[in-house]
């Protein structure tokens, strides 16, 4: 049967938004049916997120329609979205891990009896009838949520949101914690709720299977950007990887070493089934003078590994070699002792303090050469060592003396390469360091990178940014639910390759 607009439980008309002067959505439009189940699918940065929020209240639109049941919504706040029957299920739990599994699930409409008193057994009962249909009875619910396993605590997410009775639920990367069984257990409370409510969803995933099990239609985003909405019937997992797909590189990045004569030399940096609470048994090896990307959807243990390498997370398994020697990095500053440095992914809370100076700024991480004995800073050498690192990264300032929070997001960048660039590491970590920047300030790091590696620099890479990682890049290894699941290099580091490694598990790892 044909779907008529007027029909429409929610349309979303012309959505566009931007932060920053960057527009993030750009005249998105699509709707949702009663009863209708529809996958949202795009790339990390294709605007998903951004639609959600939108669609939820949490920020509003700087152009375009919500419409409700056909009726406009003309100030769309999380409040309403609730009161309209839109609920939002997301990858980061919402839970209080001190409170009661029964205590999170009525949090805000408690029982209560006379004179206000909690009627604490019967929400225990609900709730203990909630946890059987998802396969918890085994859980009290009185049991605290922070003693509770992470698929555990997704599943109660999930409950938690459907006892609110939601006509329209967006699960955004619900399932991501989830097991095959658990995931099946979920899906058929869904379909069940379809059937007695008409209740419809928003699914958004990178498990692509999880779509064609669930979903009868789908909505590709790319680049914020509306691509195609077409039925799932006839299309495969290809498919959506190329309506994914097909950006061409601009001429940002500087040309690639000798890819193969790479791999002829000496190893920087190896890890041998390195595993931490969330990481499991990664291998692989990081050659001297290379580019190595780490690829995969955003939440697959990027963060985890980077900060596993640099001695911030512990292993619980495994080890690590440089230089083919085994050392220990128990803590940073043993890293930083065997010539490592890492950047992490959030400048402003994590790389620098924004109310110092650059010369501050480049300092801190240089206070071993640049203090004597007794500790204190010769400002002469601090100088200098600033002066050395503002020039190499044309970093545009008044004077060494200008406060961090005072320049652009492109030139603080520079201040936290400059911080650790001056120290010389022979393994560079590098979290999203393009992360926010203007084209003009990515191409000078591009640069600045592809020296260092000509250098002799070994550099290892995240970035949520698919193409800097193919333009970058000698060699991409691919995260998925926290374990190695696949490597690309020269011909088959393809954008279509990348993202397909990245979504689907590869039998190697079944």
């Amino acid at each position: 049967m044909e779907k008529r607009k007027e029909d429409a439980l929610l349309e979303v008309s012309g959505l566009t938004k931007s932060f920053a002067g960057n527009t993030v959505l750009r005249d998105v439009s699509f709707s949702i049916h009663p009863g209708e189940f529809h996958a949202l699918v795009g790339e990390n940065g294709a605007g998903k997120s951004t639609l959600v929020n939108l669609i939820s209240g949490v920020h509003q639109p700087d152009s375009g329609t919500i419409a409700v049941n056909s009726k406009t919504v003309e100030h769309m706040v999380p409040q309403k979205a609730v009161e309209l029957g839109i609920s939002v299920v997301h990858q980061e739990l919402s839970l209080f891990p001190h409170l009661s599994i029964a205590q999170n699930i009525f949090l805000q409409r408690e029982l209560r009896g006379k004179g206000g008193i909690l009627r604490q057994k019967e929400m225990n009962r609900i709730t203990a009838g909630l946890l059987e249909e998802v396969g918890l009875s085994h859980l009290s619910p009185e049991e605290e949520i922070g003693h509770v396993l992470l698929a555990e605590q997704q599943l109660i997410e999930f409950i938690k949101t459907m006892f609110q009775q939601p006509s329209l639920l967006i699960l955004d990367e619900a399932t991501s914690a989830l097991d095959p069984k658990q995931v099946a257990t979920m899906f058929g409370l869904l379909q069940k709720r379809r059937e007695t409510d008409k209740l419809s969803i928003i699914f958004i995933t990178h498990r692509l299977g999880e779509v064609f099990d669930l979903c009868g239609d789908m909505t590709v985003l790319k680049d914020g950007a509306h691509v195609v909405t077409r039925e799932l019937a006839g299309a495969t997992v290809d498919d959506i990887v190329r309506y994914m797909t097909g950006r061409k590189i601009e001429n940002l990045f500087p040309p690639k070493a000798d890819n193969e004569a790479i791999y002829q030399k000496e190893k920087a940096l190896e890890l041998f089934d390195v595993s931490t609470n969330n990481l499991r048994g990664i291998s692989f090896a990081l050659y001297k003078s290379e580019i190595l990307g780490i690829g995969g959807l955003q939440g697959q243990g990027q963060q985890e590994l980077m900060e596993a390498m640099f001695g911030v997370m512990p292993l619980t398994n495994g080890y690590m070699e440089m230089g083919g020697k085994r050392v220990h990095l128990r803590h940073s500053t043993a890293s930083m002792e065997q010539g490592m440095a890492y950047l992490p992914s959030d400048r402003a809370t994590e790389s620098l303090f924004l109310g110092f100076s650059v010369k501050s700024n480049i300092g801190f991480a240089n206070l071993d050469t640049i203090s004597n004995r007794f500790g204190t800073v010769n400002s002469k050498a601090e100088e200098k060592i600033a002066e050395e690192g503002i020039q190499r990264f044309s970093i545009k300032l008044a004077d060494m003396n200008q406060e961090v929070v005072s320049l652009s997001g492109g030139n603080q960048q520079k201040v936290v390469l400059a911080k650790w660039l001056t120290r010389n590491p022979q393994v560079l970590l590098l979290n999203d360091p393009t992360r926010g920047i203007d084209v003009g300030t990515k191409k000078e790091i591009y640069d600045i990178l592809r020296g260092l590696s000509a250098e002799g620099v070994s550099i290892i890479m995240v970035s949520s940014d698919t193409i800097e990682l193919l333009g970058l890049c000698d060699r991409v290894v691919v995260l998925y639910e926290h374990q190695l699941n696949g490597e690309l290099r020269g011909g088959m580091l393809t954008e279509e390759n990348l993202v397909y490694v990245s979504v689907v598990k590869q039998e190697a790892n079944n």
